[in-house]
């Protein structure tokens, strides 16, 4: 049965490669594309829920392109989020009766990855093995609340502080350009977490 997916993104910096993912899953008969371009700047919160929620119905993966502009959420005057993605990726993580949790993945940039991650080395105290790996940057982002976020008893790297960069994370992160090659890989990789989400602190609201 063909995964139906819904592309979340900042209409600014991220439709072109909104449409370009498009045209990959056009062209596959494993995914079906639900995503949506519409300005919803007039809507009030209800509607934008019911909404969001009838786009999200028997989806079972949400891709969010972290661009340069998505990165970090947008707030009103009063500091409380008023931005579509956060509805987004919040309704995705939601268990509700006509659609129950999503697997997301993140794809970043060339142009946004300095603001996610950096390169650095990390020494175990348990192993005392040095290993070269990715540090996420803390960027005001859900996603950023659901990466290495495995329960302990559930950790595939068994070192302390250092994550395996796929199943410790319940939200993985993959350059835009790798998941292109390999789409197929790695939707499966985040409906398998779907499956096995009581194994991860899922963080569904900021």
């Amino acid at each position: 049965m063909a995964t139906k997916v819904f592309i979340s993104f900042r209409f600014s910096d991220g439709n072109e490669l909104k449409e370009e993912l498009i045209e990959l899953f056009d062209s596959s008969t494993e995914v079906i594309n639900r995503s949506e371009d519409v300005d919803r700047s007039e809507m009030s919160e209800d509607t934008i829920q019911d909404y969001l929620y009838d786009k999200l119905k028997n989806t079972s993966v949400t891709i969010v392109l972290l661009t340069p502009e998505a990165v970090q959420y947008k707030k009103d005057w009063w500091g409380t989020y008023d931005d579509w993605l956060y509805d987004e990726v919040r309704y995705s993580l939601e268990d509700r009766a006509n659609n129950r949790t999503n697997g997301v993945i993140a794809l970043y940039t060339d142009d946004s990855e300095a603001l996610v991650i950096n390169d650095s080395t990390h020494t175990c105290i348990q192993c005392n093995k040095t290993t070269n790996c990715r540090s996420l940057l803390n960027f005001d982002n859900l996603v950023r609340k659901n990466m290495v976020n495995v329960k302990d008893a559930y950790k595939e790297n068994k070192c302390d502080n250092l994550y395996d960069d796929d199943k410790d994370s319940y939200i993985s992160l993959v350059h835009f350009d790798n998941f292109k090659k390999d789409y197929e890989k790695y939707i499966n990789s985040a409906i398998e977490k779907r499956t096995r989400k009581e194994e991860f602190n899922l963080v569904k609201r900021m």
